[in-house]
């Protein structure tokens, strides 16, 4: 996973895609800050690394099945 890398994030019944904005969390080295606009220090949130998987065909990370 890198900065500026998609992902497509399930929040209930809405699935948005968000892009990478930190992959380095402090005190968690397993999850990752994710936000609508890309910058670094706006409100996004935070998903785990290991729920996701790159998807070739969508060109982002998906979230495992």
């Amino acid at each position: 996973m890198q900065v500026g890398d998609r992902i497509l994030v399930n929040k209930g019944i809405a699935k948005r895609v968000y892009l990478i904005a930190r992959t380095e969390i402090p005190h968690s080295t397993e999850k990752i800050f994710v936000t609508k606009s890309g910058g670094n220090f706006t409100i996004g949130l935070k998903v785990w690394k290991s729920d996701y998987i790159w998807s070739e065909k969508s060109r982002m990370w998906v979230p495992r099945r």
